[in-house]
């Protein structure tokens, strides 16, 4: 290969270079603004669901009979059942 070859294809190389990071530049801008719209939205709407979910163990007093649990539950509210 000769220089001239070499100085050429990194010329090339360079313009490709800045054609993807224009590129980039650009998907990053319309995914910043798409992710705004959502943050919008959500605020405008919230979800009623919170994100989070519960983990419950083989051992969980939600898992035992119903006449041995700790604990109720009645729809949203958790109730612990007093030592009798």
């Amino acid at each position: 290969m000769s220089f001239d070859m070499e100085m050429e294809e990194y010329h090339e190389d360079i313009e490709l270079k800045k054609k993807y990071k224009e590129e980039l530049e650009k998907l990053q801008k319309e995914m910043t603004e798409e992710a705004k719209k959502v943050r919008e939205d959500y605020v405008k709407n919230p979800s009623k669901m919170s994100g989070s979910y519960i983990h419950i163990h083989e051992n969980s007093p939600y898992l035992a009979e119903e006449h041995e649990r700790l604990i109720t539950f009645n729809k949203k509210d958790l109730v612990k059942k007093k030592n009798s």
